[in-house]
């Protein structure tokens, strides 16, 4: 039995070919395959991404509303002592217990609306002497 070679060697070509096409058939699938994955992560980030510029929004807006309703709870506290201490007609003694802890004039127009005559004249009258 002779082999003739040419054919053999055009069996072996047409073998490789065969075998390099499956391959390249095989590796473009899997490439078709990783761009669709990587395009779901790309949508995926992008999502994520949006949700967080979202959140950074809320967050901000939460944070100046907080810091609106303490500047707000601060009014109104000093408000409220400044009710209370009128409430009880006796204004003059919270403040002149205030003076002789050391507040100033300015203080008791502050916590107590004295007008500022008034509060210098408690300020005088009950405040620490001062060594002379």
């Amino acid at each position: 039995m002779t082999i003739d070679f040419t054919i053999l060697a055009a069996a072996l070509s047409a073998a490789g070919l065969l075998a390099a096409f499956a391959v390249a058939v095989g590796s473009r699938r899997r490439c078709a395959r990783l761009e669709r994955r990587l395009a779901s992560a790309e949508a995926a980030l992008a999502a994520v991404r949006a949700e967080a510029v979202a959140a950074a929004g809320i967050g901000g807006r939460v944070g100046e509303r907080l810091r609106r309703l303490d500047q707000l709870t601060g009014q109104l506290a000093d408000r409220l002592g400044q009710i209370e201490v009128r409430g009880d007609g006796r204004p003059y003694d919270h403040a002149i217990a205030l003076v002789r802890h050391g507040a100033d004039a300015d203080r008791l127009v502050s916590h107590f609306g004295l007008s500022r005559g008034e509060a210098d004249l408690v300020a005088r009258v009950h405040g620490q002497r001062k060594a002379g």
